[in-house]
């Protein structure tokens, strides 16, 4: 399995755990403290079935809005994560340049492995 096989969250998963070593792996699968937002979150999303409209016109869809009096492409927000650089050679640059690229926002972590004044650089956030 590569990326391109990946059609939802548990294919990722799949793929991380193969490819990950275990401990890095555990960190970013699991949650903090009792793990019950984890455990919410998961079962919301096992909840959800994305269905596609067949033959359906759906024109352009308009996924923009307005927080904190910034408009933003999509209502997705990328979360604090500590330690990226466990997972990602660029670590939390990476990740507010995504955020950058495709216009939300990304939040920093208190345990951020670039200092606030890196990711300012590269972020437009508020």
């Amino acid at each position: 399995m590569n990326l391109k096989d990946c059609y939802k969250f548990d294919d990722f998963r799949k793929l991380a755990r193969k490819n990950l070593p275990a401990p890095i792996f555990h960190y970013i699968d699991g949650g903090s403290d009792d793990e019950t937002t984890l455990k919410r979150n998961t079962e919301s999303f096992s909840k959800c079935d994305l269905v596609p409209s067949i033959l359906a016109s759906v024109g352009e869809p308009d996924m923009t809005t307005e927080v904190f009096g910034k408009k933003i492409n999509m209502p997705l927000f990328l979360s604090p994560v500590a330690m990226q650089r466990l997972f990602h050679h660029e670590g939390d640059k990476a990740s507010a340049r995504a955020a950058e690229k495709f216009g939300t926002f990304y939040s920093m972590s208190t345990m951020a492995t670039s200092s606030i004044e890196e990711i300012s650089n590269i972020s437009g956030g508020p």
